[in-house]
């Protein structure tokens, strides 16, 4: 208890007025923050800016703006001297831009070449209570979770802007883009480590969320009408080269018994099919091939996923690429990567909708560490064949992102 009355009188002070020049009040800020933290307390705001472009192909040659601000905040538990392993998260989300025409309404692709632009809306993105127990080995999560925080997700492929290439296509597409960003949906994950090697997990999502006009805020809830189930095992491991190569390979399979249809497929009589399940599974790999120390070196990764042809617009998925860390002198945290995405589509459905084939992007981004915490970020894409409709001409798009955080 008296480390959270320390807690609140350090809120306290932070807030008050300082009659110091603008580098002391950064100071005596930073430290009070740094005070909070060894309570317990931390905060991570943070803002990214997209400007893009489309300068050739595609539906229209346009541009727009795409922007999210996120203000994180956590309370560890044990820190804060109230219950051992416990931790609260919650972060609110502003999305802002998204004005006409968007990049969805310039590209027309269905792999989306901006992961942060969606309806501009302010709304909790995640808040969520995990209590770890017996050392740690076993942990429970629940309440608003963004599935691509600890599923389906490629820690190389965090770098790269377009959608598809960090989470599965013929999952998020298939799944309507459920308890994803920037609709998490309520959810218990269990979590299983019984080594520094292996963690599985296992997540329970509801599997029906609301629309952004009931649920602009994230404070309404479905009716309850399907489960989103997803188990994934990961297996961390060092190839005993330069001083061991650090990889993870990860194998998953979700199930999502919420009523169908997730794409329109009829008979020959025109009737259409009502599936009352899907399924999936996928697979992705993280490796480390060169390092010049822990923090540079080159790293790939590949993934693939798939999902039943007969009730599915992506049948199949994959992606892969690499990112290389400090490849220019002087520049040891600029990072620069290179990397595919590409979903094909059913040909059982390709009667009934005008998607045909494969649509395929390309992606080349370079990250500039302008100062601890602030990132420019220029992006180059290129995209084939996009939403697989022979109507729409391939489309190459810039990207310049600014990424800031306080």
């Amino acid at each position: 208890m008296r480390n959270v009355i320390w807690v609140l009188i350090a809120i306290s002070v932070s807030f008050s007025p300082v009659n110091k020049s603008f580098a002391d009040d950064g100071i005596l800020f930073q430290s009070q923050r740094a005070f909070l933290a060894s309570k317990g307390l931390t905060f991570d705001p943070y803002v990214m800016e997209d400007y893009v472009s489309v300068y050739k192909g595609g539906l229209i040659d346009n541009n727009t703006w795409a922007g999210r601000f996120d203000f994180v905040s956590e309370l560890d538990l044990e820190k804060a001297g109230l219950l051992k392993g416990g931790l609260l998260h919650i972060d609110i989300l502003n999305v802002h831009g998204g004005l006409k025409p968007t990049a969805d309404h310039m590209v027309g692709d269905l792999q989306t070449v901006n992961d942060i632009e969606a309806t501009r809306s302010t709304r909790i993105y995640e808040g969520w209570y995990q209590q770890s127990l017996f050392d740690n080995k076993f942990s429970v999560k629940f309440g608003l979770v963004d599935i691509n925080s600890e599923f389906l997700v490629s820690d190389s492929g965090n770098l790269f802007i377009n959608s598809s290439i960090n989470t599965a296509s013929s999952f998020w597409v298939n799944n309507n883009n459920v308890a994803t960003y920037p609709e998490p949906v309520p959810a218990v994950r269990l979590k299983y480590s019984p080594n520094a090697n292996l963690d599985f997990l296992v997540g329970f999502f509801q599997a029906d969320p609301l629309n952004n006009d009931i649920n602009a805020h994230s404070t309404h809830f479905g009716n309850g009408e399907g489960l989103l189930s997803i188990e994934e095992g990961q297996y961390h491991y060092k190839i005993p080269f330069e001083g061991g190569l650090a990889g993870t390979f990860k194998i998953g399979y979700w199930y999502n018994s919420g009523d169908g249809p997730n794409a329109s497929t009829f008979n020959g009589n025109g009737d259409m099919f009502v599936f009352e399940d899907d399924y999936g599974a996928y697979a992705m790999i993280d490796q480390r091939v060169f390092q010049i120390n822990e923090t540079q070196g080159l790293n790939v990764f590949c993934f693939g996923g798939g999902a039943p042809d007969n009730r599915n617009t992506v049948q199949d998925s994959i992606a892969g690429g690499l990112n290389y860390t400090g490849l220019i002198p002087y520049r040891p945290k600029d990072v620069m990567g290179v990397a595919l995405t590409s979903s094909t589509f059913s040909n059982k459905l390709s009667a009934s909708t005008m998607q045909d084939g494969s649509e395929t992007s390309y992606e080349w981004t370079y990250q500039i560490q302008i100062r601890d915490g602030v990132y420019l970020q220029p992006d180059i894409e290129y995209v084939r064949h996009p939403n697989g409709d022979d109507a729409i001409k391939n489309a190459s798009v810039f990207t310049l992102r600014t990424e800031v955080h306080f």
